[in-house]
């Protein structure tokens, strides 16, 4: 989850697939050290072995493709595109708890990502595919 999906959500605890993790009651940037920091003193609060806690988070596998769109004005207005925004209702629809969908313009290169997260890797290439056309 971006820090922009975190905003649009409320969300105070996001991660992005290149590693960052965000906390944005603390600040808007993925820090490793502030991270590491927070994390240790959530296991010293539960009193448990982080190993523990985490028995019960289960991973999705997840497909990330880059779409380019030259055009800096189309890129950063996709959310307008209505074929589009029908693609997505559809894919979350289809998936409903067993996924989610997350689309962003880049703000470093001419793309538009676009990464299904599923609950096996089958249903995450499928959706992606029919996203990505």
């Amino acid at each position: 989850m971006c820090a922009a999906e975190m905003l649009r959500t409320g969300a105070i605890l996001g991660g992005e697939q290149s590693g960052h993790i965000l906390c944005r009651h603390y600040s808007v940037t993925g820090d490793g050290v502030l991270t590491a920091l927070h994390l240790a003193a959530l296991v010293q609060q539960s009193g448990v072995h982080l190993s523990e806690l985490v028995q019960s988070f289960t991973t999705y596998p997840q497909l990330l493709r880059n779409v380019q769109v030259a055009d800096r004005e189309r890129r950063l207005g996709w959310q307008q595109c209505e074929a589009v925004q029908r693609a997505i209702t559809k894919a979350e629809a289809a998936m409903g708890d067993q996924g989610r969908i997350l689309v962003r313009a880049s703000g470093t290169e001419p793309v538009i990502r676009v990464m299904v997260e599923a609950a096996s890797a089958n249903l995450a290439h499928y959706w992606t595919e029919q996203l990505v056309f």
